[in-house]
């Protein structure tokens, strides 16, 4: 992959050899959260400590006391809606979930003075509020569901959307499939779909970020016409700042039909044009020493609808790459914002302590509470709301505690 880098710096795109230092863009390797060369989860770094503590509370035990773990996991579970106090008609109290597992619906409650935290991720968080009656009013009567709170639940679905470019080497030196990026170009692209300018890469407001790694063929939906026995390179150009918004509905009350999602990709045109305009510096990447000369690339497949297009060959036109662009986008699976984090009147889901409007003892805490989608990865950004609620939640129940 250092050719890559080698091709990049020759049209004058700075190399970064820290994205997350004081300037984002540039070209470089990327940083993982590795260890031993796997990845390393939040739950590898967290969990599995906290796994194996317990706590020790009055019981009914003969000796007084009872001995419970501080965080029971169970696996295999879905959960189905939250669980409200019946007895308190004014107010929206969460006061557990219920859930299915292993062939049975389940119930878990909160202990005193303690909450309901969804942390679902990105798509499941929106659906369980809006199965639980919290969410857009039509959609909830819609599917027979009781309204507890009329919220813009589902809105501002935000992702990042990406387009998959292969170029093919016609020697077998881009190799080691197993491996996933290595090497990523974060730029700035030009709004009217041309190729960047050296100011425009230089840039550090950056909207694009393209990631490289090496071609596995089977990955790529339509390459019928590749075999296994070549070597080549994966670029995949990612829109960091999308101005297009989608959302997502209930597809019924039935918590295991999957809701209606809308992501609504390049509905804006300046998104259209931002995508065009990376695929269009990939192109040009290709073209610099060393990719075009020692890694000899001659042609980019696309798939057997769209043809090989050749480097050397006449330009791609506009139209061209705007149907190549609305056929082939797809999602990063960085699905965030649609319980956004805003005042309510500014279609806010949850407040500034990730509370859910109109309900007490219910928090959510993953990428659905982002008003704004990351400009990058959504890991890290999801570990800081993490520890963030983590102070949040110590505060209100050390409050809660001394009253």
């Amino acid at each position: 992959m250092s050719g890559l880098i080698d091709a990049a710096k020759t049209l004058g795109i700075p190399y970064n050899d820290d994205f997350n230092g004081e300037r984002q863009n540039g070209v470089g390797r990327y940083q993982f959260t590795n260890e031993n060369g796997k990845r390393c989860s939040l739950a590898d770094s967290f969990l599995g400590d906290a796994l194996k503590k317990v706590e020790f509370h009055p019981g009914s035990e003969p000796n007084g006391f009872g001995k419970v773990v501080a965080v029971d996991v169970r696996s295999y579970a879905h959960v189905l809606n939250i669980i409200w106090d019946e007895e308190n008609k004014k107010e929206n109290i969460a006061i557990g979930v219920k859930y299915f597992c292993n062939g049975t619906v389940r119930e878990a409650f909160i202990a005193p003075k303690g909450e309901v935290i969804l942390c679902g991720g990105g798509i499941n968080s929106p659906q369980i509020l809006m199965l639980s009656g919290v969410g857009p009013k039509e959609n909830l009567e819609a599917n027979n569901i009781k309204v507890r709170k009329e919220l813009p639940v589902g809105r501002n679905l935000l992702d990042h959307p990406s387009c998959l470019f292969a170029a093919k080497s016609t020697i077998d030196k881009i190799h080691h499939w197993s491996g996933g990026s290595e090497v990523g170009i974060i730029h700035k692209a030009n709004f009217e779909g041309k190729i960047p300018c050296k100011e425009e890469l230089s840039d550090e407001n950056t909207d694009i970020q393209i990631c490289a790694m090496p071609l596995r063929p089977s990955l790529i939906e339509g390459l019928s016409n590749i075999d296994d026995n070549f070597g080549g390179i994966i670029l995949l150009p990612i829109l960091n700042v999308p101005s297009s918004a989608g959302y997502l509905e209930l597809n019924s009350s039935n918590p295991f039909d999957q809701p209606r999602i809308h992501l609504n990709f390049f509905e804006k045109s300046d998104d259209l044009y931002r995508m065009i305009s990376s695929l269009k510096l990939v192109r040009e990447i290709l073209k610099q020493p060393p990719l075009s000369t020692v890694y000899n690339v001659k042609e980019i497949g696309i798939n057997d609808e769209f043809g090989q297009w050749s480097i050397d060959g006449d330009d791609i036109s506009d139209e061209d790459w705007e149907k190549f662009v609305l056929e082939r986008g797809t999602t990063t699976f960085h699905p965030s914002g649609a319980t956004k984090m805003a005042p309510e009147s500014k279609g806010g889901v949850v407040n500034h302590r990730l509370q859910v409007y109109g309900t007490k003892n219910l928090r959510v805490v993953d990428t659905s509470i982002f008003p704004y989608i990351p400009t990058g990865n959504t890991n890290a950004p999801t570990a800081m709301v993490a520890w963030r609620a983590s102070r949040l939640i110590i505060e209100d129940y050390t409050r809660k505690n001394s009253l």
